[in-house]
């Protein structure tokens, strides 16, 4: 059973400022939906923009500068993959008398949360190739990868993270829907 504690706010700063507690949970599913819009919108736009502007640079600068997108992008989308999930799951437990509206809400957070496991299975061990052999030629020392397997990696980097991107783009999608049924 999940308990959820909330403090309550009072506005009175004019009168057209509500006088009625406002909760924090109230806006579980504004947040769910910010956080999960900022995930989507991240991954739609390396999937569709980043990646194949990398590749008409050539594979050898693609290559270079994945640890440092991995870098930027890794914190940002991790932590908006975890709220997103969390805060449309607890959206979901408020939701009452609708068991099609509650069930979306679950079913999109779930999907956000579901990323972070499939980054860690499938998507980490692509990274970690890619990021080690940087370091290794950031230290002096020759590519322990050929150019075959380097576009190899990328590939296969770019279609795993499609999966995420299409799956990101569907629980916002749900949670957006969500929005316009109450």
């Amino acid at each position: 059973m999940i308990v959820f504690f909330s403090c309550n706010v009072y506005f009175n700063l004019s009168s057209n400022m509500p006088s009625s507690p406002v909760s924090f949970l109230d806006y579980l599913d504004t947040l769910a939906v910010v956080s999960g819009g900022l995930f989507a919108g991240t991954a739609l736009y390396i999937s569709i923009g980043q990646v194949p502007a990398l590749r008409q640079f050539g594979l050898s600068d693609h290559w270079r500068f994945f640890p440092y997108m991995y870098k930027n992008a890794a914190p940002p989308q991790g932590t908006f993959a975890t709220i997103a999930g969390v805060a449309s799951i607890a959206h979901a437990t408020r939701i009452r008398g609708s068991p099609f509206d509650r069930n979306l809400w679950i079913i999109a957070g779930t999907t956000f949360l579901a990323i972070i496991p499939y980054t860690f299975a499938c998507i980490a061990p692509v990274n970690k190739a890619i990021i080690e052999d940087n370091k290794s030629v950031d230290a002096g020392n020759e590519s322990k990868v050929n150019v075959g397997a380097k576009k190899d990696l990328l590939d296969k980097w770019a279609l795993l993270h499609l999966v995420r991107t299409v799956g990101s783009v569907a629980g916002f999608g749900a949670m957006v829907f969500g929005l316009t049924r109450h």
